[in-house]
């Protein structure tokens, strides 16, 4: 039907400009006019919905409506059709903490995507496996996954896609330590963005400088970046990414002894992490509660808090955040309530086992990248 891929294309520009919401009224409105036979459009119709629940951090509808794209992808019994449909249902399940599952799901996009030689396809399955390695703890794995899908796509052309591997790839070398390479990355991506005009991942790299700065002590500077990034996940009704940015907001703010203001960003990010279930922001929410209880000489509090960080770091597999948890707690369990020690702790052997450097627990808070 010519209208409905009209109004589907409408809907996927406005998308594309970050503007979810309006994307999703106007695909509510194709739905109704597409025949229940146009398994083309009902299809796409889906896939679309999902991206744009995906980005408003509603990953219960983001799957149901990639549930229904894959139903019609079955019905049109097209193979490239129910490897988009998984690759992006993984997403939404690596949103929620199930990392494994999101690898199974791009496994099975990834042998399809193979066998048509759809190049473009597999760079998005490497840049999806980038993040999704990253999630796990396997941060070289992420490194490379990252590299190679940039690699694939400046090849293509796609400078948009490109923009997104630098952004991962800052991410995944502020995790490693490798913090003037992080502040490279997504320099890089800003300058690149800027001149795309795309606002999302504008923002992306605005709290990724944020991040990298924090990461090497400029906090004044890192707070404003923050806000610039704030401005604009708020304005495009991004929760996901604005909950990460309230935490490292907050974490700034408390090593600059901002006590109150901490807090508060905090206390935010913990409600947007509650809304998005997202069990790794809430590990981190529960690490600087518990930094903040030790400081206020509360450490009896303060490990049962870490203590429930590592029960749930374990639980799903996060390998990064189960070494800082246990780092905390090792830290509060030699009776350490006051806010500086005089010698470092002992090199705890699960960052030697990621590959990454260990953050400096000579002093609370913890600046954990």
């Amino acid at each position: 039907m010519k209208t409905g891929k009209n109004t589907l294309d409408k809907a996927d520009s406005l998308r594309q400009k970050a503007l979810y919401r309006q994307s999703l009224s106007v695909l509510r409105a194709a739905q109704r006019s597409i025949d229940s036979k146009d398994y083309e459009n009902l299809f796409n119709c889906h896939l679309l919905s999902g991206h744009n629940w995906r980005m408003l951090g509603d990953f219960v509808k983001a799957i149901a409506h990639y549930e229904k794209a894959e139903l019609f992808a079955g019905k049109l019994g097209s193979k490239s059709h129910q490897a988009d449909a998984a690759s992006s249902l993984a997403l939404s399940h690596r949103a929620q903490g199930d990392w494994k599952k999101a690898l199974a799901l791009l496994g099975q996009s990834e042998k399809i995507y193979n066998k048509l030689d759809d190049e473009e396809a597999l760079a998005f399955v490497l840049w999806s496996k980038g993040g999704t390695l990253r999630i796990k703890g396997d941060i070289e794995g992420a490194i490379k996954a990252f590299s190679e899908a940039k690699r694939l796509f400046t090849g293509l052309g796609d400078l948009h896609a490109a923009g997104y591997c630098l952004n991962g790839l800052g991410g995944a070398l502020r995790i490693k330590g490798a913090y003037k390479s992080s502040l490279g990355n997504y320099t890089k991506a800003n300058a690149l963005f800027g001149k795309l005009k795309d606002p999302f991942g504008l923002a992306y790299s605005f709290c990724g400088i944020g991040n990298a700065m924090r990461m090497s002590g400029s906090h004044d500077e890192a707070l404003a970046y923050f806000r610039r990034a704030l401005r604009v996940y708020n304005r495009i009704g991004d929760i996901v990414s604005s909950s990460y940015t309230l935490w490292s907001a907050s974490k700034s703010l408390a090593i600059m002894g901002k006590k109150a203001k901490s807090l508060r960003s905090l206390k935010e990010a913990e409600k947007l992490f509650g809304k998005t279930r997202d069990p790794r922001g809430k590990i981190y929410c529960l690490l600087s509660e518990a930094e903040l209880k030790s400081m206020e000489g509360r450490v009896k509090t303060a490990i049962g808090l870490a203590q429930k960080a590592i029960d749930a770091a374990k639980k799903h597999g996060f390998a990064v955040e189960a070494c800082h948890s246990s780092s905390f707690l090792e830290l509060l369990l030699q009776g350490q309530s006051a806010p500086s020690l005089k010698k470092p702790l002992k090199d705890t052997d699960c960052y030697k086992k990621l590959g990454i450097k260990k953050p400096d627990f000579r002093n609370l808070p913890v600046n954990i990248p």
